[in-house]
């Protein structure tokens, strides 16, 4: 089903396409005549979904993928230079909204994020890898980050993105000498979650979605933003925050049944055996 919000509109989508069914929202990078590079309409088009889907019971987990021979090739650099066709104002804002979700809305959301990366992902795709709690990728996919080969930077929050999820070793030599790598690298290297056979890659992907779909979601949510804030704070602070978050959790699913909950009354009753094979 064409997914079009529940509490706000998501407009018009022409370079990315978003279908709902049962709880899991496909979303395609939709221009597989350029590679499915991010060009302005793409990211004025993506913050508008990102909003509606932030605040959406009914999505409970998003699969995130690229339609076509790969997932994203990265940055449509001639498009968000071309000040003619949409004007400094607007390419500034542009720009500001295509590090936005990439770095912050996508990172953000409260429903668990898969990335399922198939073909290419290369450049600033490689941003939004990271801003997706697992991501599984296909054994050939082939990444790569070409700043260095064209004489320029990487930065923003493609930077932030390799320091973030990919071995500082590794991060250091594919972006000095924009040397590619496979979807088996990908994973040896912190970039991908797994690595899949090709053929295997969507079942796989799609059979965890529903996993993820049949979980508690207040648990899920608050297990997603303990992980985000537990990694800069010292031991103390971390043990406070969670035993909160734990509070929060147990207030949350007060007066219905959790899976916690559903699981020990099982058990008390004989149903299932924990460790017995029950």
């Amino acid at each position: 089903m064409q997914y079009t919000g529940q509490n706000h509109d998501v407009g018009e989508m022409r370079c990315i396409s978003a279908d709902l069914d049962d709880g899991i929202l496909t979303v395609a990078l939709n221009r597989p005549e350029q590679r499915n590079l991010l060009d302005v309409a793409m990211t004025l088009e993506m913050v508008s979904l990102l909003q509606a889907v932030h605040f959406d019971t009914q999505v409970r987990v998003v699969v995130l993928r690229g339609a076509g021979a790969g997932f994203c090739a990265g940055l449509d650099i001639a498009d968000f230079q071309d000040a003619g066709r949409h004007g400094e104002a607007a390419l500034r804002a542009a720009r500001d909204a295509a590090n936005d979700w990439r770095a912050r809305r996508l990172r953000l959301l409260p429903q668990p994020v898969l990335a399922m990366v198939h073909g290419f992902c290369e450049g600033g795709a490689l941003a939004i890898l990271a801003g997706c709690d697992i991501v599984l990728a296909a054994e050939d996919a082939h990444f790569a980050l070409s700043a260095a080969d064209a004489g320029a930077l990487t930065e923003g929050p493609l930077a932030r993105s390799l320091c973030g999820v990919m071995l500082p070793r590794a991060a250091s030599y594919h972006a000095l000498t924009g040397a590619a790598f496979d979807g088996r690298e990908a994973e040896r290297n912190g970039l991908a979650t797994h690595s899949l056979p090709a053929a295997e890659l969507e079942a796989q992907t799609y059979a965890l979605a529903r996993e993820l779909a049949a979980k508690d979601e207040i648990a899920l949510r608050l297990t997603k933003e303990t992980l985000l804030h537990v990694a800069d704070m010292s031991w103390d602070g971390a043990l406070s925050f969670t035993a909160a978050k734990f509070a929060e959790l147990k207030a949350l699913q007060a007066g219905r049944q959790s899976p916690r909950a559903g699981a020990i009354e099982s058990f008390l009753a004989g149903k299932t055996k924990p460790g017995l094979g029950g």
